[in-house]
């Protein structure tokens, strides 16, 4: 893995830590947007990531 793949894999575990937490937490909807965070390219999880201000 490059440098970057590995920032991206990093944002996208967080993002997958984010989405799980709000679904556990009383939020069911969240396991759309975990579903979707698997299926990002590059480019949407750095969007997703900065929406969602996780770094």
């Amino acid at each position: 893995m490059y440098p970057d793949e590995e920032k991206i894999e990093e944002l996208r575990q967080k993002l997958r830590d984010y989405y799980g937490t709000a679904m556990t937490s009383g939020m069911p909807m969240a396991v759309v947007d975990l579903a979707r965070v698997e299926r990002m390219d590059d480019e949407e999880v750095l969007e997703e990531a900065e929406k969602n201000h996780i770094r």
